[in-house]
């Protein structure tokens, strides 16, 4: 494996050198091109005397006329100092795209974005508002995945065809695009959509997806586990996403159907709206899924509704004021299974978890030597676990000092006893831990030095962390050094960095 991985980076390197772009016209076929870049880190952990060797190499050939390219990339991590190359260590992957659709063929540990993954678990991802629905696609992961399989993706788009009136202007434009996934034991995944655009500015896209597999059976991990065992099991799933951009107002949708056998059905939806137009939009989403809803992935992410909302004004030079709140209840997830009692859920559910922010960052200025960047201000309660609310409260500033960008934050987390709202005020409240922090970073031609201090504060711990990095970045290289500590003066770690493209 190790010399297969050495003359797969010296194949790559040579074709790097030998092959070099030049200028062509636009109208005549361009000559064979080859690019490769390779990214790659070392890092030492000096008090667990363990570290960690990683490195990418991405490698791309550039077809006659440059509408297609094909692409092999290979992804490693592994101990470090080296003990040897296992294929548990290894990512590759290879595709062939074109580049004037963004029609692609690919074989690899892939990042999925779009429809299958806002439903695989959205509990791990913000509240769906009207922007988070980007359409359905697949590329090649750039981070090794030592839990991620290998999948091969067909996806297939057309150019957008344009109908135009009696006077020749184009007046609607509508383009599609298809696309169907395999993976390591050939499960199937297909997806498939359209998007019509009325005016620059208006638009209307319709997605659906469809899976399904064979889940592995599931074994109690104890005498008294709360998942019961599970034997082998067929498992179905089916959504529809929407989405409408218009001006003033966007509505935005997801819809998900599973069915899972020996478990059961379940639901999950969403909707997001926005209204306004620049500089106020005001925006509201809601989501939820019930006890046996299963996502795209298979596993369980559990009954929950969240609802949220935000107001967001866009100044001039750039400033941002927006404010936003979410709350979220695991009770009122039985709004989405078939039998619930609507009148029961809503007396019996609480909002057990909550967050709210205020964000402000500041009109760009250029003349002033000194200046608030930005501003922020976030609060959250959850009160899932018995009936003492944990709160968690941050507080964050960015400053400018000519040319040096600084941060400075403060963090508090602690408990509020005899209080049961959902929004962390404060009653009989104790003080678990708290947290001070600062950062600075200062750029000189090509150099970029960065510093960062804190100190953290609790009942059973105290520790002073820090780390200093120097980069030296160009076009097409970047190399860093990194020395932190995460408990001063006891705990250091080493990092070494670079990026190089040819």
């Amino acid at each position: 494996m190790k010399k297969i991985k050495f003359a797969f980076l010296i194949g790559f390197c040579v074709f790097g050198h030998g092959v070099q772009a030049e200028a062509v016209d636009a109208a005549t076929p361009a000559p064979v091109r080859f690019n490769v870049l390779y990214a790659g880190s070392v890092s030492f952990d000096a008090y667990q005397k363990t570290g960690t060797l990683e490195n990418r190499i991405d490698g791309r050939f550039f077809l006659p006329l440059r509408t297609f390219y094909l692409r092999a990339e290979l992804l490693e991590r592994n101990p470090f100092p080296l003990d040897g190359f296992t294929a548990e260590n290894l990512n590759w992957g290879t595709g062939l795209y074109h580049k004037g659709t963004g029609s692609r063929f690919l074989y690899g540990t892939l990042d999925e974005w779009g429809l299958s993954a806002r439903i695989r678990n959205p509990w791990i991802r913000s509240a769906p508002f009207v922007e988070r629905h980007q359409p359905s696609g697949s590329d090649l992961k750039q981070e090794f995945s030592a839990t991620k399989e290998a999948k091969a993706i067909l996806f297939l788009a057309s150019p957008e065809l344009g109908f135009f009136n009696a006077a020749g202007e184009a007046t609607t434009g509508i383009s599609g695009f298809a696309s169907a996934t395999l993976d390591g034991v050939l499960n199937p995944a297909f997806s498939g959509g359209a998007e019509v655009h009325f005016t620059r500015k208006t638009s209307l896209r319709v997605e659906g997806f469809w899976t399904g597999k064979e889940l592995p059976p599931r074994a109690a991990s104890g005498w008294f586990s709360e998942k019961f065992v599970l034997p082998v099991r067929a498992f179905h799933l089916f959504a529809l996403a929407f989405l409408w951009m218009s001006p003033w107002a966007s509505v935005s949708s997801d819809w998900a159907f599973s069915e899972t056998a020996a478990f059961g059905r379940g639901v999950y939806g969403n909707i997001g709206v926005r209204i306004g137009k620049k500089p106020c939009l005001f925006s509201f989403a809601a989501d939820g899924a019930g006890e046996r809803f299963a996502g795209s992935d298979g596993s369980v992410p559990g009954q929950n509704v969240r609802i949220a909302g935000k107001i967001e004004y866009y100044g001039k030079r750039s400033s941002l004021f927006r404010v936003s709140t979410s709350l979220r209840s695991s009770g009122m997830g039985d709004l989405f299974e078939a039998d619930c009692d609507a009148n029961t859920v809503f007396a019996e559910s609480r909002f057990e978890r909550s967050s709210t922010g205020v964000y402000y960052r500041f009109p760009a200025q250029t003349k002033l030597p000194v200046r608030i960047s930005r501003i922020s201000l976030s609060a959250d309660r959850n009160i899932e676990e018995g009936n003492m609310p944990k709160d968690a409260y941050k507080g964050e500033i960015g400053v400018q000092w000519w040319k040096l960008h600084s941060s400075f934050s403060c963090d508090l987390t602690g408990t509020s006893g005899g209080n049961s709202s959902p929004y962390p005020v404060p009653e009989q409240w104790r003080l678990d831990s708290a947290r001070i922090a600062g950062s600075a970073a200062y750029s000189i031609g090509l150099f970029r030095f960065g510093v960062s201090m804190g100190y953290t504060a609790g009942a059973k711990t105290e520790k002073v962390d820090g780390s200093f990095s120097v980069a030296v970045q160009g076009k097409r290289r970047r190399l860093a050094m990194k020395i932190a500590t995460g408990e001063f003066p006891a705990k250091w770690e080493f990092s070494l960095s670079g990026r190089f493209e040819l």
